[in-house]
Formats: structure tokens, sequence, C-alpha cells
């Protein structure tokens, strides 16, 4: 269980075990040194492929680590933005 890819991907299987959120909103800071680039972009593909999926609100932030990266704004109200978008 150490990557959601195990539930999402078809080769996997996890793959249907388990039901995913919704609405997914990842953002990647392209300086992070913690994990690949490649982590996220391959998070947000699965997720994109998944029935059951209905929005990834992916985006790769420069000059930003992994953790808070955005583009704009504070991380804590873009997020509850985003949240409220999602329930409209």
């Amino acid at each position: 269980m150490y990557t959601p890819l195990y539930y999402l991907l078809e080769s996997e299987e996890g793959y249907r075990t388990s039901t995913p959120a919704k609405y997914w909103r990842i953002r990647s800071g392209i300086a992070q040194s913690d994990t690949s680039l490649t982590t996220e972009v391959n998070l947000a593909l699965a997720l994109q492929n998944y029935d059951g999926v209905e929005s990834v609100d992916f985006a790769t932030v420069w000059e930003q680590q992994h953790v808070k990266a955005e583009r704009t704004g504070d991380s804590t109200a873009n997020f509850i933005a985003w949240v409220n978008e999602c329930m409209q």
C-alpha cells in the first residue's frame, strides 16, 4: 500500500478494491527534492483514466517545493476555493 497506483491501475491486484474520491487537486513543485516529478504525473494520469473520478486539477509550479506549491495566492485559500467550486 505504498502507492495509490495499486488501486488505480488495471494491472495491479488492488484495482477496483476501493473507491477513489471524485475530485482531485494536485500541485507539484518543480524544485522539489523529495520525489520525482513523474510520481505526481503518474498519479494524475491514472486518476484521469479511472472511471468514477470526475475531475483532476493538476498543475506543476516553478521554483516551489512539493509542499504548498501554488502559482498564485495562498495554498489554504486556494484549496478552500477549489473545494467550494467542486461542491457547486
